[in-house]
């Protein structure tokens, strides 16, 4: 691979993240700097190509994916009450409680 102008190279460890997590980040800088992500022994190495803060940004965006994926079996469950309560809300209905018709 040639170097490019203003890339960086950083190296993400497979034990902290997952190339899910990654690819989500990637997916939000889409259209902000070039991502090329590549197979790394022990993890991703990532290039990106913006300005000179845009690997640091990188990595926070992927820490903030990987912190989703990691959190989503624990709060998956109060998400889907609190979505019921306010579909439940939205309709006019009280949980325990039956609307007369």
């Amino acid at each position: 691979m040639k170097p490019v102008k203003d890339q960086q190279e950083i190296f993400l460890s497979g034990a902290v993240y997952t190339r899910q997590a990654v690819e989500l980040a990637a997916a939000v800088f889409e259209g902000r700097c070039a991502v090329l992500v590549a197979e790394a022994p022990g993890g991703l190495k990532v290039f990106v190509t913006g300005g000179p803060g845009a690997a640091g940004e990188f990595a926070n965006e992927a820490l903030n994916q990987q912190c989703r994926l990691d959190l989503h079996p624990v709060n998956s469950r109060i998400a889907s009450i609190i979505a019921t309560k306010a579909l439940l809300s939205a309709a006019g209905e009280q949980p325990g409680k039956r609307v007369k018709k």
